[in-house]
């Protein structure tokens, strides 16, 4: 008995420095632990964590008796379940870290499966009561199972090794992902850093007998504690439903209470200095983190801000773009009827249906037509770019050819073509029938508008149009070539949206108005088929290819 009260005079020695490194990580792991659960919105994440928590707490109160207590008895009693114990919270950190970095489901039950297994044989000791033999005396020390401990450290380090594989496979994946990158790496290297220290220091602190290696050990979880804060407040590991600076700061500041009222438990001054150095570096760094905490969530704040104002302005620009829709859908419907009245009796007047006319009101009347049909075009653009909008436009599919099609819209453009001084060529490269099944209107439009296209914007020089496919990919191709004004890339990027015209498209053809390439794409694209544009840049020439389903 006497020498286990010399046992006990010896721990009396380092107790306030037992109570200082066990209590402060029990208080504020419980705290973010509570916090979490209640807050998070991944509640299956937040249980593997939670769990973690309540278990390492078990282990630390655990331990704690262990060094604080004089009761022999309390000690062996608590002394035989820190094995197990320890065992578990490792098991539940590589749960919460497989969930956390998106491991797959099936390597997700499969470790459950074998860490479920690999906790059996040490659970069975220490019900058995096999976990501590015996108290040895001489050396002041427990004599646990040399078995267990062996199979504690292999399990420990086998977690660790797991954890760090499948991160550094999971980082590979999201290395794109710089929000996703941080948070895996700063929430792995918080909780592998202490796995490692803790694993270490009893490995350390077994071999050479000195124990209180385990407590210095300790004083490294605040810091990861942290780390793993920031980790879940700033790259939302769990999503919370909560201000995060205001839990930081608040977690925080229990942190520094706590951390000063333990300070004055500790009657050794070389305790105290190692505990008190220990507490500074560390809340230093929790100042730094705070203060980059504080920093980095008053811009997400104005981030927020600035979405919210951006989407009110986006909602509104939808609104005024439905309106601007529907006026030109209205607007195009009432201009359609006098168009086509003035273009088909001036068409009349030119046939001589009312009589001769003068030879000098022939040119005007021309003039009243060629304007008429121009303008009528135009509004039959906006119509079709209203019904495409608004999803109105109706597609009647049918089996046709489209070499013969595109050979006759070549055919009908072609006088235009050479009244400008251009030449138009056809050509073919088949190895099908050429069949598509399409709607045969839309095709011809949107082939007629891409060949136009190159009429008005080529000065000189010609127009090479050639149809071609592909038997493997089932493809059928509409290429129309030009030597006209070309494009830049910053236009091609935009040439196919609504009312872009090239940068140098005004010196040629000043009538356009931007929609023709805009409709052809939205046609073909309704067909399953798709319009590209291509140029080596401006005054090169440009090249479209129009693409369809091919019928085999």
């Amino acid at each position: 008995m006497e020498l286990i009260n010399t046992c006990f005079a010896l721990a009396d020695e380092v107790r306030g420095l037992a109570y200082y490194s066990h209590l402060l990580p029990i208080i504020i792991s419980l705290l973010l632990g509570v916090v979490v659960m209640l807050y998070a919105k991944n509640k299956n994440k937040a249980i593997l964590f939670f769990s973690f928590v309540v278990l390492l707490s078990l282990w630390l109160a655990g331990d704690l008796v262990v060094w604080a207590t004089n009761d022999y008895y309390l000690v062996a009693a608590f002394w035989s379940y820190l094995d197990f114990v320890n065992i578990l919270f490792y098991l539940f950190i590589l749960y919460f870290l497989l969930v956390d970095v998106g491991a797959s489901r099936k390597i997700q039950i499969s470790a459950m499966v074998v860490g479920f297994l690999a906790s059996l044989p040490p659970f069975i000791i220490t019900l058995s009561g096999l976990a501590v033999h015996e108290f040895d005396q001489p050396n002041c020390e427990m004599i646990g199972n040399d078995w267990l401990a062996l199979y504690k450290l292999g399990f420990e380090w086998t977690v660790i090794g797991v954890i760090v594989l499948v991160t550094i496979v999971s980082l590979i994946k999201r290395w794109k992902n710089k929000t996703d990158f941080k948070r895996i790496l700063l929430t792995t290297i918080s909780t592998t850093g202490f796995l490692a220290i803790f694993s270490g220091s009893e490995f350390v602190a077994t071999y050479t007998d000195v124990y209180e290696i385990n407590l210095y050990a300790l004083f490294t979880l605040p810091v990861f504690i942290l780390l793993l804060t920031i980790s879940i407040f700033e790259f939302k590991t769990f999503k919370m439903n909560v201000d995060s600076i205001s839990v930081v700061r608040v977690l925080f500041s229990i942190f520094v209470i706590i951390t000063v009222i333990n300070l004055f438990f500790i009657d050794d001054t070389g305790e105290f200095i190692i505990s008190g150095t220990g507490a500074a570096i560390t809340l230093g760094f929790g100042l730094l983190v705070l203060r980059g905490a504080s920093r980095e969530a008053k811009q997400r704040q104005e981030i927020e801000s600035l979405a919210k104002r951006l989407k009110l302005a986006n909602d509104r620009l939808k609104v005024l773009d439905k309106q601007k829709s529907e006026f030109v859908s209205i607007a195009s419907h009432q201009l359609r009827s006098p168009l086509t009245a003035i273009s088909g009796y001036a068409s009349l007047l030119l046939e001589e249906s009312y009589g001769k006319i003068p030879a000098k009101a022939k040119e005007p009347v021309e003039r009243i037509y060629t304007s008429a049909r121009a303008m009528a075009q135009s509004v039959e653009e906006y119509l079709n770019v209203s019904r495409i909008e608004s999803g109105n436009m109706k597609y009647e599919k049918t089996d046709f050819n489209l070499r013969d099609e595109v050979e006759h819209i070549c055919d009908d453009l072609r006088s235009d073509a050479v009244q400008k001084g251009l030449m138009l060529y056809f050509k073919t490269d088949l190895s099908s029938r050429a069949i598509v099944h399409a709607d045969l209107g839309k095709v011809i439009q949107a082939v007629h508008n891409l060949i136009n296209n190159s009429i008005k914007y080529t000065e000189k020089g010609k127009i090479a149009v050639t149809v071609c496919d592909d038997i493997k990919k089932k493809r059928i191709y509409v290429e129309v070539e030009d030597t006209g004004i070309g494009m830049s890339e910053e236009t091609l990027n935009s040439i196919f949206q609504k009312f872009e015209r090239a940068d140098n498209a005004h010196k040629v053809n000043i009538k356009g108005t931007g929609l023709g390439l805009y409709m052809a794409l939205k046609l073909i694209e309704a067909m399953k088929g798709t319009i590209t544009a291509y140029s080596d840049g401006e005054g090169k020439g440009s090249k479209f290819v129009l693409e369809l389903p091919l019928v085999m």
